[in-house]
């Protein structure tokens, strides 16, 4: 028998367990061989440009290591995409942000909504959206309120909000909606049901990108240039590489 695709995730903030991941083994545990880590220094959850920063070097550290334990391919668990092109820079396996493969996967219905934790997110995401080439196809970017780990606090509540701002704007011309939080992982059915949508309208960003990883390893990627080799302080398993490379004094 073929061993599955492994496919390591990285939840870039320190907040182990702030979700229920039984939707996503249900989507894809068939499908590959699921493993993921959570950051031991950083942001508790990621909803800001400083949260990005703080999550970094972590992220980083973490694809580092999980290549060495046997990874076939990394995602990155967080919609606004901490650290991604480093961490393509760090390793040379597939590397997946869930912002960018979510916005293609709604992008490809036409125009599209991001229904995101907070309002005061729309810059960020707008921002993002248009360094992924589709501003064009971007209607709004619409924020329930409910900060990141208050999300499956009252889930029937939360999952409320997340309809209501999706049949918005679906209303304003939004030919498919894509979650702005992978802490949204399961709401996408109950979404597509009460909207009375095809479910591939809803993006579920978490599971979209596993199967989008999965597509990368079958059909070949793109390596990018490894950095220049110098010393670094602390992080262990990237210090640990460069050491291995540096020329001797």
């Amino acid at each position: 028998m073929t061993e599955k695709v492994h496919v390591h995730i990285i939840t870039p903030n320190t907040s182990a367990g702030f979700r229920d991941d039984t939707p996503l083994h249900r989507a894809v545990g068939d499908l590959c061989r699921l493993s993921s880590s959570f950051l031991d220094k950083g942001p508790a959850s990621v909803e800001s440009a400083v949260d990005e920063v703080l999550a970094g070097p972590g992220t980083i550290d973490a694809a580092v290591r999980a290549e060495k334990c046997g990874a076939d391919a990394i995602v990155i668990d967080c919609m606004l995409d901490p650290a991604l092109d480093a961490v393509r820079e760090a390793v040379s396996i597939p590397v997946i942000g869930a912002g960018s493969a979510g916005f293609a996967a709604a992008a490809s219905f036409g125009q599209f909504c991001v229904v995101a934790a907070l309002c005061r997110q729309a810059p960020m995401f707008e921002d993002l959206v248009m360094r992924n080439g589709l501003s064009d196809k971007l209607t709004s970017v619409k924020g329930i309120e409910v900060p990141v780990l208050e999300l499956e606090q009252d889930r029937e509540g939360t999952t409320a909000k997340t309809i209501a701002a999706c049949k918005a704007a679906m209303d304003e011309g939004a030919n498919a909606v894509v979650f702005g939080c992978t802490g949204m992982l399961g709401f996408a059915e109950p979404v597509a049901e009460a909207l009375g949508v095809r479910p591939e309208r809803i993006t579920d960003p978490l599971p979209n990108a596993v199967k989008v990883a999965l597509a990368a390893v079958e059909q070949g990627f793109e390596i990018l240039p490894a950095p220049e080799r110098k010393p670094v302080q602390g992080y262990e398993a990237w210090a640990d590489l460069h050491a291995l490379m540096l020329p001797e004094s």
